[in-house]
């Protein structure tokens, strides 16, 4: 199964691309793609998690004590279901943490 969405708007634009098994269901794993076409390239090698989290916006509450900054604000994608931000870690490295 392979689910397509598309979120955001100028710098934060998002195309994903969700696959998981036939009839996965969540917390079942899954591989997540996800492109910014208004942004530059990551470096070579950068690789960004994803985080099935029970409330989004309670996790970006607990971020900034964990060193982490907000990369992206916490969205609704209503076609797909679901909330999800993106963070930084204190090494700049990017992951996403989303509810559906």
């Amino acid at each position: 199964m392979s689910v397509r969405l598309e979120a955001g708007e100028g710098e934060n634009l998002m195309h994903e691309v969700v696959m998981a098994l036939p009839g996965a269901r969540p917390p079942a794993p899954n591989l997540i793609l996800v492109c910014f076409p208004n942004r530059s390239c990551p470096p070579p090698g950068e690789a960004t998690t994803g985080f099935l989290v029970e409330n989004v916006d309670a996790a970006l509450e607990r971020a900034p004590a964990a060193g982490a900054t907000i990369d992206v604000p916490a969205m609704e994608v209503p076609k797909h279901g679901m909330r999800l931000a993106f963070i930084l870690d204190p090494q700049g490295i990017g992951s996403n943490c989303f509810r559906s």
